[in-house]
């Protein structure tokens, strides 16, 4: 499935839009019927997501991160596959404006372009939790390290929503 993300305007599904600001019927016309719970829609096995907000849409999110199906890319690179740090650069830039950090790099928040972005787990969390069981004499096992530094490296969520959306 190719995904591509329009801050700000839509989420092209193999050719198909899905804009911000589209009525609920349109968006399950144009991709299927979601599992709708309170003001947000489940669509494609739960990895992408639409809250509602008077029956339009306002935020569009995936989900399932690098382990997921949908690979959706941003700006010409993949929201997943990028390493963490690299995609957040390119939505500074993209940005040029506030960037919100509440969750000391666990997310962020570009106001001007209303994209967020979350992680399970930033890269010194990790290193301290290898540190941690090294010193208990439990070292984890380089597949366990492997797989916590993908947790790291790599946003599990992005989402877009209206202009105004993180500033609320």
């Amino acid at each position: 499935m190719n995904i591509e993300i329009y801050p700000l305007d839509k989420v092209m599904i193999d050719g198909v839009a899905i804009c911000l600001g589209m009525e609920k019927s349109a968006v399950d016309a144009a991709i299927g019927k979601g599992q709708l719970i309170g003001n947000r829609c489940y669509y494609f096995n739960n990895e992408m997501a639409i809250d509602y907000a008077n029956n339009k849409a306002e935020f569009i999110e995936f989900l399932c991160g690098i382990e997921g199906m949908l690979k959706p890319a941003i700006y010409g690179i993949s929201a997943f596959e990028t390493q963490a740090n690299e995609l957040f650069e390119v939505l500074k830039e993209q940005n040029n404006g506030v960037v919100g950090d509440t969750e000391n790099g666990y997310s962020y928040q570009f106001q001007n372009i209303s994209v967020g972005v979350y992680r399970e787990a930033v890269p010194k969390e990790i290193e301290e939790m290898i540190g941690e069981a090294t010193s208990f004499g439990n070292p984890l096992s380089d597949d366990e390290i492997q797989h916590e530094m993908k947790k790291a490296n790599h946003w599990a969520t992005i989402g877009i929503g209206v202009a105004g959306y993180y500033q609320r």
